[in-house]
């Protein structure tokens, strides 16, 4: 796939996203809560964006054979889970965003209080869709998948990335490549790889081949991260639906910040590379997971 190709990967993440949207809705819809915050919580996860964690989730699921009626459920787990990151990332005490996806964030929509019990509540739900007796998977991989869950989500994983990368920004702060490598895994990567690695779990993957998409998810989630860092320096407000050029003035820990815009595009070139290797190395059909590499290289937002 180049730049220009008119790839199949647009329709099918769109497809996707769809499916996982209804799903999610009718999951919230059971909720017995305030409307106030079931407004929240529909506002922050239908109100946009690719789905790319549970599109990764999704298509590395098929390609062990898994049926929708299993992937479903952590599909949909790390889609509000992400959200909730979101939501906190943007608060006032923490990036103080105005813009998310194209509209305000959700403290500027409903209040910060409101953004606070909105986010959480997401959070908790994702964990209890992995508990449901729907998720008709073995007691022994699902009690894996949710200590999995808990480690990327939690003080080991996205929290403690969101508090590193809030440490970076103080002026006095030495950004070394081994700091901004391991503020990059935490925020960004280890949900991406529990994507990929629970994928191979419900596909009765063996340990070797559930570490290779483990790494896999690794190497995604670094794309992803350096492609952003590019993107707020070249992005548009309009493209990216959110604001730009703002890494530099919050002395963001990026991967520019650390080397150049150049050095950035190169690492960039050589990630994707790297990852459809390990992809082809894989004895499956990965073509759709290559060309998700792709999407991810040449995307605008």
């Amino acid at each position: 796939m180049h730049k220009n190709d008119n790839s199949n990967i647009f329709k099918f993440l769109k497809k996707n996203k769809t499916f996982i949207d209804k799903n999610i809705k009718i999951y919230l819809n059971k909720l017995n809560t305030p409307s106030e915050i079931k407004k929240i919580m529909f506002y922050a996860v239908l109100g946009g964006g690719k789905g790319i964690r549970p599109f990764l989730l999704t298509e590395t699921a098929k390609i062990y054979g898994v049926k929708p009626a299993l992937y479903i459920f952590p599909s949909m787990a790390v889609e509000l889970a992400h959200c909730f990151s979101l939501i906190y990332d943007d608060l006032p005490c923490m990036d103080n965003d105005e813009l998310r996806r194209g509209k305000p964030t959700v403290h500027m929509a409903f209040n910060e209080a409101n953004a606070l019990l909105g986010g959480a509540s997401l959070l908790v739900y994702a964990f209890k869709l992995l508990t449901l007796k729907d998720f008709r998977i073995k007691n022994d991989n699902k009690l894996k998948i949710l200590n999995d869950f808990s480690d990327v989500i939690g003080a080991e994983g996205v929290l403690a990335g969101q508090y590193l990368d809030l440490e970076a920004e103080k002026k006095d702060y030495l950004l070394t490549m081994k700091k901004y490598k391991n503020i990059q895994e935490k925020k960004t990567s280890l949900l991406l790889a529990f994507c990929t690695r629970t994928a191979g779990i419900l596909g009765g993957a063996n340990t070797k081949e559930q570490e290779d998409l483990y790494e896999i998810g690794l190497l995604i989630g670094r794309i992803f991260q350096t492609k952003d860092d590019i993107l707020d320096l070249e992005g548009t407000e309009k493209e990216m639906g959110k604001r730009v050029n703002k890494d530099q003035a919050k002395n963001k820990a990026t991967i520019i910040r650390l080397k150049d815009i150049n050095y950035a595009k190169t690492q960039l070139k050589n990630l994707c590379f790297k990852t459809k290797e390990r992809l082809k190395g894989i004895n499956k059909n990965t073509t759709t997971l290559i060309e998700l590499i792709d999407f991810l290289n040449y995307r605008k937002n």
